[in-house]
């Protein structure tokens, strides 16, 4: 029987370390009130140091009994070693974790984590609250974006050497019906003439006049982009994004590279191929192809999908509110952004979050914001954490401290 549902006690652990020191075993009228030293094999192991430590015996394997005083120890000697390979996230760490270890929980693990500044800085930005838009009701309403794509990705596949090129995508919200056009690079003088044409055939295929684009507010759909529109009698508005296009981008592109790693042919036949594929798969939205959509009505078509998202409803805002006296940090929307000098925002480069951790002074129903550090955030701007763990940061800053020492000698400018 596994001990993993035992609550393993320093003190406790203490005792059974000391019988097995002049005993080999431990028998069951021995240690009557730890119930969980007669559940497996137990026994001394000499670890690091010439350390023993408390080993129990599950499915065949030995493994290390921590207790409740040793586990941020354990964890954090694995989070600052060089040598050590337990992932820095809850599910992944854990699992590797319950198979050298008992008597951590996942529930403990994710307490040490969220703990770690190193961590919390460099934690993704939050979900921003979305509110309901407005669902499609007649065709004609689009949704635009460029899409990147890296020719060293897939010269090795077609045969021959490709630049870095773009899809310009053009989708109808209503029937999903989706253009697509490939230019080599985002300058205006592609870009106009290729979404000029773009526009002919989504107004053939549709059999109605293109009303209302929208996208985002990158350079390419500025300006002359703009102007042609307006030429063309058709709104444009800029939003933050285009969840049918974002759904249609990621759909399309994983047809495309499929095709391609299938070797069905060059650039040119690989995009005619993706977007009849994509045209004719199924809509868990409206329940047809697109191909089929453009032969049903639009008051059918928006009927089902005012059915479709009644019946998903509102994704669940699943980050919580704060109280008074909360600690938290606040995002640098200085190292976020499209078009900053250095590099742009992602998840996997540098810190996002402020290193000084501040408290909630008060809360703002009518601004549904904090107020935080002398200004006013909303929730989506504050990471809310447990505290920080001061041991594991005095252990950082000692190493840091060694590497600008080891560094200003070799005469490297910090």
């Amino acid at each position: 029987m596994s001990i993993r549902r035992f609550r393993i006690l320093e003190k406790d652990a203490h005792t059974v370390q000391q019988w097995l020191k002049g005993n080999k075993t431990i028998t069951k009228d021995v240690l009557p009130g730890i119930v969980w030293a007669h559940k497996a094999p137990l026994r001394l192991h000499k670890g690091a140091h010439g350390k023993h430590v408390l080993q129990v015996q599950e499915n065949e394997v030995w493994k290390r009994v921590l207790h409740e005083g040793e586990i941020d120890g354990y964890l954090r000697e694995q989070l600052l070693s060089s040598k050590a390979d337990v992932p820095m996230s809850r599910d992944a760490g854990y699992h590797i974790t319950q198979k050298r270890c008992v008597g951590i929980s996942r529930r403990a693990f994710m307490r040490f984590l969220q703990k770690q500044s190193v961590l919390q800085i460099t934690r993704d930005a939050l979900p921003k609250k979305k509110n309901v838009g407005r669902p499609p009701e007649a065709r004609g309403n689009l949704e635009m974006d460029l899409v990147e794509a890296k020719g060293k990705d897939i010269g090795k596949f077609v045969g021959h050497a490709v630049k870095n090129f773009y899809w310009i995508t053009l989708i109808d919200r209503l029937t999903g019906w989706l253009e697509v056009k490939r230019i080599i690079t985002k300058d205006f003088k592609r870009v106009v003439p290729a979404l000029r044409t773009m526009m002919q055939k989504m107004r053939k295929a549709l059999k109605t006049d293109v009303k209302y684009v929208r996208s985002d507010s990158g350079s390419e759909f500025k300006s002359e982009t703009k102007a042609m529109l307006q030429e063309l009698g058709i709104r444009h508005r800029f939003v933050k994004s285009g969840a049918r296009l974002e759904q249609a981008n990621k759909t399309f592109q994983k047809i495309w590279y499929r095709l391609m790693r299938l070797q069905r042919g060059d650039l040119a036949e690989l995009d005619a191929q993706a977007v009849a594929i994509f045209n004719n798969t199924i809509s868990k939205v409206n329940g047809r192809t697109p191909l089929e959509a453009l032969d049903v009505s639009d008051q059918d078509l928006a009927s089902k999908v005012r059915d479709y998202k009644l019946k998903q409803g509102r994704a669940k805002y699943k980050v919580g509110p704060l109280q008074k006296g909360d600690k938290v940090r606040i995002l640098l929307d200085s190292v976020r952004g499209k078009h900053k000098p250095e590099l742009g925002y992602k998840s996997y480069r540098g810190k996002h979050w402020t290193q000084t951790v501040y408290s909630v002074v008060k809360f703002s129903a009518h601004r549904d914001q904090y107020y935080v550090a002398s200004a006013w955030y909303s929730r989506d701007k504050l990471l809310h954490i447990p505290g920080v763990d001061a041991i594991t940061d005095a252990a950082i800053a000692k190493k840091r401290s060694s590497v600008k020492e080891g560094a200003r000698k070799a005469g490297f400018e910090w």
